[in-house]
């Protein structure tokens, strides 16, 4: 029995082509674009850059000043989450601070991380109040089951701030 090759590879090569189209169409279609349309749907907010494998989704937004974390971003995660399964979804956003909000947040950071891994929640408002009047910044708390909503405003400066309450387990543990 003969082997004919030019076959082989030809049937070889429509097998991979219709796998792997079938693959990207069905990502296209039931992951990428109900994730553009629902983003497209959402009020001041615009998709910069979408990354979907397997297992993750990333997606990279521009919010605008009037964009808000606590009324906004947890509705819209929440449908991204359900046309992306199982996959983990990181969602990242291209803010506009100025020195004093950047300034700012690095003050307030140690004392919500402090409060976050404490448990004592009520120290994040009182840390991000103490600093932000301190420097003439409105600001904005929320919190869910899995993140704790910091949004900073000053003028047409931004800054949103995403923290997960479960933070992963460290390599170093101290027994002491």
């Amino acid at each position: 029995m003969q082997i004919r090759w030019p076959i082989v590879v030809l049937a070889l090569f429509v097998s991979l082509l219709v796998l792997f189209g079938g693959y990207f169409g069905f990502q296209w279609l039931q992951v990428e674009k109900p994730i553009r349309d629902t983003v497209q749907q959402t009020a001041h907010v615009k998709l910069e850059k979408m990354q979907v494998t397997p297992d993750r989704i990333t997606i990279q937004l521009r919010p605008d000043a009037k964009f808000s974390l606590v009324s906004d971003y947890i509705s819209l995660r929440e449908a991204i989450q359900i046309h992306g399964g199982n996959r983990k979804l990181e969602i990242r956003f291209s803010d506009r601070p100025d020195p004093t909000l950047t300034h700012a947040w690095n003050r307030m950071v140690f004392g919500v991380r402090e409060g976050m891994a404490r448990g004592q929640f009520t120290m994040i408002p009182k840390t991000v109040k103490q600093v932000a009047e301190g420097e003439g910044i409105q600001y904005r708390l929320g919190m869910d089951k899995k993140f704790v909503y910091v949004e900073l405003h000053r003028g047409d400066h931004y800054l949103y701030q995403v923290l997960p309450l479960r933070q992963p387990e460290r390599e170093v543990k101290d027994h002491g």
